[in-house]
């Protein structure tokens, strides 16, 4: 069994949980996000791991990002105040160390970057996409309302 630390310092990684790094996971961590190709799981790492199949998520987010940025002949620290973002934690600094795969992406850093970047979009509806369902929609908040209204409309027509 392991043994419980308590970290009560957000601003401090928890490195005794043993949080491995998304580029440590993948058999190549110096070409994470930087090339077209999926990665194959690192030495030691079950390729059904979810942590492994989230690092190669990471992995094709980053390099779209990149892929994009260069398309636009620009650079993330010009596009970094386009993205609309109201968290403080999203600085060029994290941004440019979820693209190296030093630390993982989180669900709000997936969505700012795919509403930002039609290619992450894409990955991210791909990935998580069920052609078997029928498309969810989300509509903006009305008059500063509480956020995304998520709605499958099953609610209206069941009963």
């Amino acid at each position: 069994m392991t043994e419980f630390v308590f970290n009560p310092r957000r601003d401090t990684p928890d490195s005794a949980a043993g949080a491995a790094r998304p580029r440590d996971l993948v058999d190549r961590p110096d070409m994470f996000g930087r090339w077209g190709k999926p990665m194959r799981a690192a030495d030691g790492i079950d390729p059904t791991d979810a942590r492994f199949i989230s690092a190669n998520l990471q992995h094709w987010v980053a390099n779209a990002m990149r892929e994009e940025v260069l398309m636009l002949r620009t650079n993330l620290a010009t596009l970094l105040p386009t993205l609309q973002t109201t968290s403080p934690e999203l600085t060029l600094d994290r941004v440019s160390r979820l693209q190296h795969g030093d630390e993982p992406m989180r669900l709000d850093d997936l969505l700012v970057f795919a509403r930002r970047f039609d290619s992450v979009r894409d990955i991210l509806v791909s990935a998580f996409g069920d052609a078997s369902r029928p498309a969810v929609a989300t509509k903006p908040p009305q008059d500063g309302g509480m956020g995304p209204v998520i709605t499958t409309g099953r609610g209206r027509s069941a009963g």
